[in-house]
């Protein structure tokens, strides 16, 4: 009898052991993961940054959808950065005819998220749909000159390399287009201790970039619109070749993009290097 005890008791202890060790394991990767998920969108999960932004950011999205819907040109291609749960690129396409959007954000389970959603706001066969892809803002997977109008909400100061950032839209962007970026201000910015978005600015080709605009709660100002817009023309630098011409501009450096292209249609009327605006 002492013996049985003995044998179920160290069963018990052994079983309780492997338990705790995979209690131990899981609960370590779901702690890296919701580590990760913070870095991105200052939310353990997608899931529970979905489930804020329609309960705290509605009215901000409302309020940026009917101010982009408003100046964007017509049949404008428009780029979602840090699109999340979609629901900016979803407002956006159903607000104003036309406009061809595509959100794109690093996390995959975002975009799952996003892709979702559109598939429950659009029939199946609507070409304003918005598209959501996975891709980094520092090596977007767009020809140059795509777009005339890029968007992002509260991202900004979650880029890993804004500075790269900042060149790869200035890349997509159609010369004469824009990029219009919401972000954090004033208090939440320096608890961030994110760039400030006007120097990063000022060092990248865009070269300014203008306050369009303020939220907050009364005095106390929450978040600002950037406005950046790409030149029209395209300006040689000041010095000159040899046979006295100006050389060509260079390219801001920028990082490897992926090298295989995006799905057909991806980008409607997209352009390559050689195209004019």
């Amino acid at each position: 009898m002492a013996r049985r005890r003995s044998a179920i008791v160290l069963a018990a202890m052994g079983g309780g052991l492997a338990a705790a060790v995979a209690v131990s394991r899981f609960g370590r990767a779901r702690l890296g993961a919701a580590r990760q998920s913070m870095a991105r969108s200052s939310m353990p999960s997608a899931r529970s940054y979905e489930l804020a932004s329609r309960i705290f950011f509605r009215p901000v999205f409302e309020h940026i959808a009917r101010t982009v819907a408003a100046t964007a040109p017509a049949e404008a291609a428009v780029l979602d950065i840090g699109c999340g749960p979609g629901h900016l690129a979803i407002r956006l396409a159903r607000q104003r005819a036309g406009l061809r959007v595509i959100g794109a954000d690093l996390d995959p389970a975002m975009i799952e998220r996003a892709t979702a959603n559109g598939e429950r706001a659009f029939p199946p066969d609507d070409p304003a749909k918005p598209v959501f892809v996975v891709a980094d803002v520092a090596a977007l997977p767009f020809p140059d000159r795509s777009f005339d109008l890029v968007v992002s909400t509260f991202s900004l100061h979650h880029w890993s390399d804004p500075a790269a950032g900042f060149a790869e839209l200035y890349r997509v962007l159609r010369p004469g287009g824009r990029a219009q970026l919401w972000d954090i201000a004033g208090p939440i910015r320096r608890l961030e201790t994110a760039a400030v978005p006007v120097e990063l600015a000022s060092r990248s080709p865009f070269g300014v970039a203008d306050i369009g605009g303020r939220w907050g709660v009364g005095p106390l100002v929450l978040a600002k619109r950037y406005d950046l817009v790409r030149s029209a023309i395209e300006e040689p630098v000041a010095d000159t070749g040899s046979a006295g011409t100006p050389a060509p501009r260079r390219a801001p450096r920028r990082r490897a993009r992926p090298t295989t292209a995006p799905p057909p249609g991806l980008v409607p009327g997209a352009t390559d290097d050689t195209a004019t605006g």
